[in-house]
């Protein structure tokens, strides 16, 4: 515990200084998770040009390691370390590996995590388990976009779990106030290039900020939780990188919820010039659906769309304004037993590509899937 709160005086020191305390009992870690798999079957575009399978089996599943204690003053301090395993392609690596500090004047975290527009993002509702979205759905496995279609998500995460630092302030009359700083290093949480104890640039940006503000609380009976959020990126110039162009994110989302239903959705535009590493998303994209659960059941349906500017370098065509993709999602779940969930989802999908090439896109395609998914 001594060595903890040394190592963690180097961010919040006002708070390591006050938990100078002793535990009242040892941090030990936990175990918990989920195990997915399902079936899928979808048919592309007639012109859609990757080769595909109509049927497959494909799944995702995690393991994280949770921690936390309580020192003698109040202060809560934690770590969580989650790992992918089991997934369509095999993967087995660590997601997510942080720590916090939380007490009165807030929580801090630091480590290989998402920045705090995602943090405090809401989603339309999704009864099916392949989460909302676009590209953050497990949809992107069933319905590809298509090669040559860069497509934003309604919650686009541009930093992914690059190590960086969060605080969040605690939370008055049900607002909040968060930011985070992630410096250049790799977008899955190591400068991956590094070969000494230098410190070497690995991101396509120099630095990300994010800052948000968010509010929970009940209106009228009506559950309410809305946010809004902000992404800057600034672009790197030098002998490795030559994107010098700034990239800004801007994020609003909302969910409603009452007596069984819920209403939601988010809306995200990104500004990124044509000489930044985000330079083919530039554009918009938002979301909307609408759930009902009651008892062991949930239904759901959503829209998804996306407007972008493509990949100008590798198709420097332009017939149309923009990569257009609009995608609709039917989703149905059921409790077998306290986490054990059968479910379904159906969707459609219109991918289309600004160089007015239907084997650049995939328009017109259909796909589903059922599956179990076990929470331990």
């Amino acid at each position: 515990m001594k060595r903890l709160i040394l190592r963690c005086s180097a961010l919040v020191p006002a708070a390591c200084l006050a938990a100078a305390a002793h535990a009242a009992d040892p941090l030990q870690l936990k175990l918990g998770g989920y195990m997915e798999y399902w079936v899928a079957g979808a048919g592309q575009g007639d012109d859609y040009a990757e080769p595909v399978n109509s049927f497959d089996i494909q799944g995702d599943s995690q393991i994280y390691f949770l921690g936390k204690t309580v020192l003698d003053n109040g202060l809560e301090v934690g770590v969580r370390v989650q790992a992918s395993a089991g997934s369509d392609t095999n993967a087995q690596y660590i997601q997510r590996s942080y720590a916090w500090v939380s007490g009165a004047y807030g929580k801090a975290i630091v480590g290989k995590y998402r920045d705090v527009v995602w943090l405090t993002h809401n989603y339309a509702p999704e009864a099916s388990h392949l989460d909302s979205g676009l590209g953050g759905s497990d949809f992107y496995q069933i319905l590809p976009t298509g090669r040559g279609v860069a497509s934003l998500d309604p919650n686009e995460k541009p930093t992914n779990y690059a190590n960086k630092f969060l605080y969040m302030t605690p939370k008055v009359y049900g607002f909040q106030l968060g930011a985070s700083f992630t410096p250049s290093n790799n977008r899955a949480g190591d400068d991956a290039s590094a070969t000494s104890e230098t410190i070497v640039k690995d991101a396509g940006f120099d630095q990300a900020w994010a800052t948000a503000l968010t509010y929970g609380g009940t209106v009228g009976g009506v559950g309410v939780n809305a946010s809004v959020g902000y992404n800057l990126m600034n672009g790197r110039n030098d002998g490795t990188v030559q994107k010098p162009g700034d990239v800004h994110n801007f994020q609003t989302s909302a969910l409603l919820s009452y007596q069984g239903f819920s209403v939601g959705g988010g809306f995200n535009r990104m500004v990124a010039p044509a000489d930044s590493f985000y330079a083919s998303k530039d554009g918009h994209a938002w979301e909307a659906g609408v759930g009902y659960a009651e008892g062991p059941y949930m239904v759901s349906l959503a829209y998804v769309s996306s407007s972008t500017r493509g990949d100008l370098a590798a198709y420097p065509i332009r017939v149309h304004d923009q990569d257009e993709v609009n995608f609709f999602r039917m989703g149905a779940r059921y409790a077998l037993g306290p986490g054990v969930d059968l479910w379904g989802a159906l969707a459609y999908l219109d991918s289309r590509s600004h160089t007015g090439n239907k084997a650049d896109g995939n328009e017109g395609a259909i796909g589903g899937a059922l599956g179990l998914r076990l929470d331990f």
